[in-house]
């Protein structure tokens, strides 16, 4: 009796077994099928294979990694519904996972590109870079992000990063598209508008697109005050300033935090001198959040003791911290307030020099300039516009562009003289 039950225990032991190896074995079948589907772009052939991949093996992060991107590209799908589907995959994959970072960015350009929530879009790209500084997809998004918010002149570090990854013979393309950030902000990524839906098919690009942009982001997200900032800055840069007041007042009231923004600070100072506000704009600059440092945050400082507090000397000091860093290079009426501040000072010398130094600064920011390299940049892998954009960026005294440029002209020369 013994021996018969000892046996018939064997026996469902091997038909467990058996059972459970065929299982992983259907199961990982099932993974190839589905990383085939992928590579042709199969989203929904990817999706079933998937889901009886992870019926077996619940805990593959990888996969689910993979689940969340077949819903997020399968165009034939709901965007709501397979964004929502794809952040219930990404949920699956915790904070302690070497994945958190890789799904933070998944999801964040879900919340960017499809449900246009800039604010929590930034929240966790910036979560993702706490978590890996390199990873340069969350650079890349953010920089994007940053365009599209009317913040492009903060997105230099992420730039650096991205082109430092980027393999050399496909530098000047992404040169190309940080020149278009650098100067053409407002019109740099038209395919991502039109994809968003901001920019008709043919339609050409206007203040009015990037205006239609903040004003839809600052509906999805009605309470970050970022989002209020970055529509008040538009109207501020277009010259009014009292609408851009009005508009950030309002969202004193409604937002979370917004002094704990400085961005939103410092368009809020900004505003207030521009308008005569000198006392009341002070007051806001002093409540500077976090670290007091870049370009923001030395333009006014240096405004302030110049034209407020007439410290020249403090002036000076801030300016020539402004200029030092992106877009202060290219900022000729910063550079010409250095010069006055210098004469003023009793510096002739240094405040002549600086003041051609603005004009040289003026001439290259003329139409006449960008025009053809624009037009020459469709093509940046050609010797002559590397050597154009080289000689360019030399002139503004912007070291690393000037680099990578000449990189770009010398590897051009040497592959023509192999030919």
């Amino acid at each position: 009796m013994k021996t018969r039950v000892w046996w018939l225990v064997v026996v469902v032991a091997l038909g467990i077994g058996a059972y459970f190896g065929i299982t992983r074995v259907g199961a990982q079948r099932s993974l190839e099928r589905a990383r085939t589907a992928i590579g042709r772009q199969d989203w929904r052939t990817a999706r079933g294979e998937l889901r009886s991949y992870l019926a077996v093996f619940p805990s593959n992060e990888a996969a689910r990694l993979q689940l969340a991107e077949a819903f997020f590209k399968d165009s034939a799908m709901n965007s709501e519904r397979a964004v929502s589907s794809a952040i219930q995959q990404l949920d699956y994959i915790g904070r302690e996972s070497p994945l958190w970072p890789a799904a933070r960015v998944q999801e964040a350009r879900m919340c960017l590109f499809v449900r246009m929530q800039t604010n929590r879009a930034e929240l966790l790209l910036r979560e993702s870079l706490a978590a890996a500084p390199e990873n340069v997809e969350a650079h890349y998004v953010l920089w994007k992000l940053l365009d599209l918010t009317g913040r492009s002149h903060l997105a230099e570090p992420h730039f650096r990063k991205v082109l430092e990854s980027t393999p050399l013979e496909k530098r000047p393309f992404c040169l190309r598209e940080w020149y278009m950030s650098q100067f053409y902000p407002a019109t740099a990524n038209p395919e991502i508008d039109r994809l968003m839906g901001f920019l008709e098919p043919g339609a050409a690009h206007d203040s009015a697109t990037e205006l239609r942009r903040l004003v839809k982001f600052r509906e999805q997200e009605p309470r970050a005050a970022l989002n209020h900032a970055d529509v008040a800055r538009w109207f501020s840069l277009e010259g009014d300033p009292k609408a851009a007041l009005e508009l950030l007042q309002q969202a004193l009231d409604v937002t979370d935090a917004p002094l704990a923004e400085p961005f939103f600070v410092a368009t809020l100072a900004q505003v207030l001198f521009d308008l005569g506000e000198f006392d009341r704009a002070i007051k806001i600059y002093q409540t500077w959040p976090g670290e007091p440092s870049g370009y923001e945050y030395f333009r006014l400082g240096a405004i302030f003791s110049d034209e407020v507090e007439r410290d020249y000397d403090k002036a000076i000091c801030g300016y020539r911290d402004v200029i030092t860093v992106w877009p202060g290079q290219a900022d000729w009426r910063i550079q010409n307030r250095l010069a006055r501040c210098l004469a003023k000072s009793g510096n002739e010398p240094a405040a002549e020099a600086m003041r051609r130094q603005a004009k040289s600064v003026e001439l290259l920011m003329e139409t006449k300039v960008h025009s053809p390299l624009r037009q020459s940049l469709a093509t940046p892998d050609q010797l002559e516009i590397c050597q154009q954009m080289t000689q360019f960026y030399e002139q503004l005294g912007l070291a690393f562009e000037t680099r990578h440029w000449r990189e770009q002209a010398q590897r051009r020369t040497l592959e023509e003289r192999i030919k």
